[in-house]
């Protein structure tokens, strides 16, 4: 429990209402492994690098990349939105908007929406980079904007979900839900599913809400608060819902990590692990990294354990990232190192010193084969894995 709550300060629990958002790079505390030494069985290729800009030194807000149509959306958090080549990194277009930024990217075909920390919405044309219209919401957004069909879904911290269309910018439904008075104000987005937006709350609960109407058409408790005070109570669930084939994974903090049915919406299992971090997976293996650092591979189907790597605990490890195609997930330290993991036993079997500091993130690219972190220093940074 001490290696928790040494995490829940470094990643700044706020009051509702209150401070910024948290960046998941900071150390578990406790001692610090030692960055152990790989036998190189699998290399990891640096295929492009790009800085965006100042970094994430004097910020909280971890502006998560977008991937479409072979380009690369991303933010720093002065204000400057890019367009890259997903191939290359070359920059097709920089716009500067002149106002920090909070949340992440989205992108669709003809869009890219951005939010600043005042809470203003601002979309611009994919083609130059133009800026199309902006909406000032009146609340703090902290997760990514999420562009499906003709609306946009925002999350915000006051525990609203918020509809945007996304031609005009204008409000066409508020979902509200109440806020504990005490949260780890994460970056949990919402995962669309047939037209239902499936969206975890700060109170523990998952709801599913119609995208074009902001219906609420189910909602389930996934964890209970525990605990004789606010802080053992926590329940947040602050990593995006993951979906497996037909299973949706969901993580809470100080909580379990549950698998739910997305045929009968009852949870068909739980395993006794706490994440604020991304999940991933390879095949059947679902992974994850724990609030103590530990990286763990989980079976699907029934939640089983099927390994735990501890050797990087106290290394400020991100969460995982799954190369489909491959056996391979790879995680980054607060170092800066890379970790390449057989995804089946869990064994390390690469490791590479990376680019710009702590590793805050790990996102998909286009190609199977390759990954993009998002490290300290604002770099962004494109690498492909081989046998």
């Amino acid at each position: 429990m001490k290696s928790r709550f040494v995490l829940l300060v470094a990643v700044a629990v706020s009051l509702s209402g209150c401070g910024k958002s948290a960046i998941h790079f900071m150390r578990e505390g406790g001692p610090v492994a030692q960055a152990p030494k790989v036998e190189k069985a699998a290399a990891l290729r640096k295929v492009w690098r790009r800085d965006l800009g100042a970094g994430y030194s004097n910020s909280n807000f971890l502006l998560t990349p977008s991937i479409q149509d072979g380009r690369v959306y991303a933010a720093e958090p002065g204000g400057n939105l890019l367009a890259l080549h997903a191939d290359t990194g070359n920059i097709i277009w920089k716009s500067d908007l002149d106002q920090p930024l909070a949340a992440g990217v989205g992108a669709a075909e003809h869009h890219v929406v951005v939010v600043t920390r005042e809470g203003e919405v601002v979309a611009l044309d994919t083609e130059k980079g133009e800026v199309l219209w902006r909406q000032k919401l009146g609340t703090e957004i902290l997760a990514r904007p999420v562009l499906t069909g003709p609306r946009i879904l925002l999350r915000s911290g006051d525990g609203q979900v918020i509809g945007l269309d996304l031609d005009s910018g204008d409000v066409l439904w508020r979902v509200r839900r109440s806020v504990p008075a005490l949260t780890i104000r994460g970056l949990s987005a919402p995962l669309v599913i047939d037209d239902v937006a499936v969206i975890g709350f700060a109170s523990g609960r998952l709801s599913g809400i119609d995208v074009e109407s902001g219906a609420e058409l189910w909602s389930a408790r996934i964890f209970r608060a525990r605990g004789n005070n606010e802080v053992n109570r926590l329940v947040d669930i602050d990593s995006d819902p993951y979906r497996i084939g037909e299973q949706l994974v969901i993580a809470g903090f100080q909580a379990q990590v549950s698998g739910l049915s997305l045929t009968t919406r009852r949870i068909e299992w739980d395993s006794d692990h706490s994440t604020l971090r991304p999940l991933s997976s390879v095949g059947n293996t679902v992974l994850l990294t724990a609030d103590d650092g530990a990286v763990v591979g989980l079976d699907v189907r029934s939640g089983t354990q099927l390994w735990q790597m501890s050797a990087l605990r106290g290394r400020g490890v991100s969460g995982p990232y799954g190369l489909a195609e491959t056996s391979f997930a790879v995680v980054g330290d607060y170092k800066g190192l890379l970790y390449l993991i057989n995804a089946q036993s869990g064994e390390l079997v690469g490791r590479k010193k990376g680019s710009g500091g702590a590793v805050l993130g790990i996102f998909a690219t286009q190609a199977s084969n390759q990954f993009i972190t998002l490290s300290e220093s604002g770099a962004l940074t494109a690498w492909s894995v081989a046998d």
